[in-house]
């Protein structure tokens, strides 16, 4: 059903397009279909100078379509190389991101020493970030559909690229903090934490590195609100924080970390509590009271082990002094 809406959506979509708009003539140039818009009618070296013009007075249509011009027709040039990247310039400009990012990657691909290297990788990793916060993409890549698709999916692919092109760069440090943050938001916490963790190892000593430790310690919160009976998170939060006060003795967050690891606790805790207050309403005071000795006994600075010693005082008789309570497994 949902595949067929699509395709009607599609359909209609296309058809308005069409109706719409004055389609564009096209010819045969050396056996390919070209838009006759982008005929040549000077040489490279002219067609490229007149893209140049265009983008220095921030005319991007026209700067686009002089740099299509000689892509169309001069591709094997320099010229026609040189113009991939300033066509993704142009597209970049006017917002049209997924068709920027094409563009950079061409460019990369058909220069074996790009001169615009960083550039190109820079450009690459603004419109991953533009993409993670919502920007979005056009339908199926064309330009007769709505930007109306996500395109997360295309950051995170774009940032892979940035990390692999220039891997010991600053710029690559801040791909892996964005990757990260960006697989927290899809709540995809293994594949994040690993992003954060490689920033760590990657750049000891970046500005971003303890804030890495701070993100992951973040992570393991939301994490464990749903695996709150996996007792590993609680374990490497508190080797995240013990790693952090080794590598940044002196930083001030080091206190934000050391209180995320307590509110794990506090959460372990609060799932042990809520399951022995279910025995309580179903009237099995003796599985409660198992339920509430384990928080007291796993977690006792947590203010949920207070709420458990409470109630141990009035199921339990035995329950005298928490500090002597025997460990219950």
């Amino acid at each position: 059903m949902r595949l067929k809406f699509l395709f009607m959506f599609v359909l209609c979509v296309t058809m308005i397009s069409k109706i719409s708009h004055i389609e564009a003539a096209y010819t045969l140039k050396k056996g390919r279909v070209v838009n006759v818009e982008y005929i040549a009618r000077y040489s490279a070296q002219e067609h490229f100078t007149l893209g140049c013009n265009a983008v220095e007075a921030c005319d991007w249509l026209e700067g686009l379509k002089q740099f299509r011009i000689v892509i169309t027709n001069f591709p094997t040039t320099s010229y026609g190389q040189e113009a991939n990247y300033y066509e993704g310039v142009c597209y970049y400009n006017l917002n049209e991101l997924d068709f920027a990012n094409e563009s950079f990657t061409t460019y990369l691909k058909v220069q074996s020493n790009p001169r615009f290297f960083q550039e190109t990788v820079e450009f690459k990793f603004l419109i991953a970030e533009k993409l993670s916060v919502g920007a979005k993409r056009r339908f199926f890549g064309t330009k007769k559909l709505p930007k109306w698709a996500c395109g997360k999916a295309l950051a995170l692919k774009i940032y892979d690229e940035v990390i692999a092109a220039v891997p010991s760069h600053d710029i690559a440090a801040r791909a892996l903090v964005s990757k990260g943050t960006l697989l927290w938001q899809l709540r995809d916490y293994r594949s994040c934490i690993e992003a954060f963790q490689m920033v760590i190892r990657r750049f000891p000593k970046h500005e971003l590195t303890p804030e890495c430790y701070i993100y992951i310690s973040r992570v393991f919160i939301d994490q464990c609100r749903i695996e709150f009976q996996n007792p590993d998170i609680l374990a490497f939060a508190q080797i995240n924080v013990r790693k952090f006060k080794q590598e940044f003795p002196r930083e001030e967050r080091i206190c934000e970390a050391e209180n995320n690891v307590q509110l794990i606790k506090e959460i372990y805790a609060k799932g042990l509590y809520d399951t022995g207050c279910f025995y309580e309403r179903k009237c099995k005071p003796q599985s409660s009271i198992i339920y509430y000795r384990n928080t007291v006994h796993q977690f006792p600075d947590t203010d949920v082990a207070e709420l458990c010693r409470d109630r141990l005082y009035i199921l339990d008789p035995t329950f005298v002094n928490p500090a002597s309570d025997p460990e219950v497994t």
